[in-house]
């Protein structure tokens, strides 16, 4: 009855350095955004990128009279649920059967989704990009500034892109959909791919992410689990129940 909290514990420890990361990229020293720039932020064609940005994601997108596309999304305040049901798919681990072949696909989705995070790292490290989207938030009170605020003092405004709040929860979602078909629970499975699509819609609309991290973000997660998870359930299938690695370690 431990083991899925155990692994939870060991998968979070091991995906830590995130913070690091994020930290390190935000604590470096930058010069403030001009009053010029922020003059001009009604017309969504003014990058408000400082010099720790190696690359502005948001360049690749403008409509035709250059303005930036990230910039046309709109905030949707009330997207933050689905942004947080992140979380929700951390305990996933507790949907897998209770046998020695529920812990064995336990282990497939713990290392493609250590693996996932490992990949964006470097990219973290090496392209460092300021999100610079939150201004679009405006000012917010009650429970949503609450949030917000809370959210926004957790994770500074770097790490953008790959998107690991798409990869991750890929990753999640491909094994949860596997143990909820397990148990027969079709309308579980349905809901299920509707409410990770409104995740991915809302890293935009909540301002935490641009559309390149999106899509480097569903990349990410789809090629982890044609790489890594696929492979493994498949091969977990032709196994025995005796012949599991965890049944022989007992």
């Amino acid at each position: 009855m431990l083991f899925p909290a155990l692994l939870l514990f060991w998968v979070l420890l091991l995906i830590s350095p995130y913070i690091v990361i994020n930290r390190l990229a935000a604590w470096a020293n930058h010069t403030p955004i001009s009053e010029e720039i922020v003059a001009q932020r009604d017309t969504l064609k003014v990058s408000q990128q400082d010099e720790r940005t190696a690359w502005d994601p948001k360049s690749l997108f403008r409509d035709s009279e250059g303005r930036y596309l990230d910039y046309k999304i709109p905030a949707v305040d009330w997207t933050i649920w689905f942004y947080l049901s992140l979380f929700g798919y951390y305990c996933a681990f507790f949907a897998a059967q209770k046998t020695d072949r529920g812990r064995a696909e336990s282990l497939v989705m713990a290392q493609a989704w250590v693996v996932s995070s490992w990949i964006a790292y470097p990219i973290f490290a090496v392209l460092p990009a300021d999100i610079d989207l939150r201004w679009q938030l405006g000012e917010m009170h009650g429970l949503y500034g609450f949030l917000y605020e809370a959210f926004h003092a957790l994770d500074e405004p770097f790490n953008a892109w790959p998107c690991l709040h798409i990869a991750q929860s890929f990753v999640m979602a491909a094994a949860l959909a596997r143990w909820w078909l397990q148990r027969k629970w079709i309308v579980a499975v349905w809901l299920l791919w509707p409410a990770w699509l409104g995740l991915c819609v809302s890293v935009m609309t909540t301002k935490q992410h641009f559309i390149w991290d999106s899509i480097t973000g569903a990349l990410l997660g789809v090629g982890v689990w044609a790489w890594m998870m696929r492979p493994g359930f498949r091969h977990l299938d032709r196994v025995a129940d005796g012949e599991l690695p965890l049944a022989r370690l007992g």
